[in-house]
């Protein structure tokens, strides 16, 4: 039997291995845990697999009467990031706050400065719904080319007699044409090893839920054949016990149609899978055999398991996690894969932000000192006028003097605190860009929250790096949140 961990275990863990808590969730009332698979059970070689789909997409660009020059443009695995937003209308990229201001933004290679930046976004507040949301490592290779086109295009005008939505139209069909076709997959799978990396503790993980009474499910967008050759390839051979990844999980569910799996009505068929051959479900689920299609109501029919019963673990945050606790009330836990690196940079940078966060309570104080500064000058102004008013020269004269000092004290607290907001806007630029060069932490904004970590906060009830992280915490553990505080509650 698979050792349990045991509680005392949880604070000697690494920050990147823990599950952080954003809704409490007793993990006892949990009877049954869903996997997705691309980028949560299967871990992809990011920078191989994203340079094949740019490569593949490219090819089909200049195959259709894109300029030939095109085939020069590189896949730059460092250019972006998850939670970044597309305004496929004007080709612009951006990072958006918590609050829908655009704070920073691209075209192509080129920064917006700050005032077109506010002049096209943040005068008037834009709909976070008409633009593309980079929410799935898919999507990063797409945008990227999609950039590395728009760039081309300012740099050569009237080359592509194209708009940038009729650019990134023809994108997603070539992408779709890659998937349809299988340059993409067949070469993913004839080489596995290149694009897949293996997780040495994810079998470990899933027996130890199975040992505590889960019953574990497979629900995954990709088709039969991809996802038998994919588990295979990172369970096949993992555990003397399992001999067949499928001996893992109760249920397998493919070619499920995320996020329309949670919010419609289509059938589940029955895919024989040594003939290939589909036909429709008739009777309850059997264990271990596969099913494509499907609907989140009719799983909850059919298995008896519903609702806050089910925890999904899954990576994109609207078809997996908002889409699932929206329409049928699953816990969610998201996995970020990114932050394994990202929290690893943070705990680095603790003396940085520390000493951004000394600087704001230094400028705090100045500038609470400031208004009271200019309380006192408003008040001499009036003070000097009635003396004025009322003959009193002298009177008037000495409380001007005094007003000259107040407003030379002003003026250098003033100095002081450009001086502050400069210090600050350095520190906190050269702290993100120490994340990453180009849009800082996945998380935040500067200082402030993303739109993605709203997104997170929310929807998602735990979230972590890997799903192996989940073998540190015991299966019937209580995760408390401390995370429904109000300001007025610290």
């Amino acid at each position: 039997m698979a050792n349990l961990p045991g509680s005392r275990n949880i604070s000697r863990l690494k920050k990147w291995q823990r599950l952080f808590v954003n809704r409490s969730l007793n993990m006892g009332n949990i009877k049954a845990i869903g996997f997705d698979m691309d980028h949560t059970l299967v871990v992809y070689n990011r920078e191989a697999f994203e340079a094949l789909a740019f490569r593949e997409t490219l090819k089909k660009f200049i195959a259709s009467g894109y300029p030939e020059e095109l085939a020069t443009l590189a896949f730059d695995p460092n250019l972006l990031i998850r939670g970044l937003l597309v305004d496929m209308d004007r080709g612009n990229v951006l990072k958006v706050d918590g609050h829908k201001y655009v704070k920073v933004a691209y075209h192509g290679h080129t920064r917006l400065a700050k005032d077109v930046r506010r002049s096209v976004y943040n005068i008037e507040s834009f709909k976070a719904g008409s633009l593309l949301s980079v929410d799935t490592f898919f999507s990063l290779s797409e945008v990227q080319l999609f950039t590395e086109i728009v760039d081309y295009m300012a740099r050569n005008p009237n080359k592509i007699q194209k708009s940038y939505r009729e650019v990134y139209d023809d994108l997603r069909r070539f992408i779709d044409q890659s998937h349809a076709d299988g340059s993409i997959k067949t070469h993913v799978l004839a080489h596995p090893e290149k694009f897949v990396r293996k997780d040495k503790y994810l079998a470990l993980t899933l027996k130890q839920q199975i040992e505590a009474g889960k019953s574990l499910f497979l629900l995954t967008n990709s088709s039969w054949e991809y996802t038998n050759a994919l588990m295979t390839y990172i369970l096949g051979d993992e555990s003397d016990e399992f001999t067949d990844w499928r001996q893992y999980f109760e249920y397998i569910l493919v070619s499920a149609g995320k996020p329309g799996f949670f919010t419609g009505s289509q059938p589940f068929y029955e895919i024989q899978t040594k003939t290939g051959t589909v036909k429709p479900l008739a009777g309850p689920l059997a264990e271990r055999s596969v099913y494509q299609g499907g609907n989140a109501k009719l799983f909850q029919q059919l298995t008896g398991i519903r609702g806050d019963e089910i925890l999904f673990v899954g990576d994109h945050i609207y078809g997996d996690i908002i889409r699932s606790k929206h329409s049928v009330n699953w816990r969610t836990l998201l996995v970020i894969e990114e932050l394994g690196t990202e929290l690893v940079k943070l705990e680095a940078l603790k003396r940085a932000l520390s000493d951004i966060r000394s600087k704001m309570e230094e400028r705090e104080i100045a500038d609470e000192d400031l208004q009271v500064l200019h309380s006192k000058l408003r008040w001499q102004e009036r003070l000097m006028a009635q003396s004025q008013a009322n003959g009193e020269v002298k009177k008037a004269q000495y409380i001007g003097k005094e007003r000259e000092k107040l407003a030379t004290k002003a003026g250098r607290l003033a100095t002081r605190l450009e001086k502050l907001d400069f210090e600050i806007k350095t520190m906190t630029e050269a702290r993100a860009a120490r994340v990453h060069p180009v849009w800082g932490e996945l998380m935040k904004v500067g200082l402030e929250r993303s739109r993605f970590a709203d997104q997170v906060a929310d929807y998602a009830c735990l979230y972590t790096s890997a799903v192996s992280n989940l073998r540190f915490y015991s299966p019937f553990k209580r995760f408390s949140s401390v995370h429904d505080m109000l300001a007025h509650d610290f």
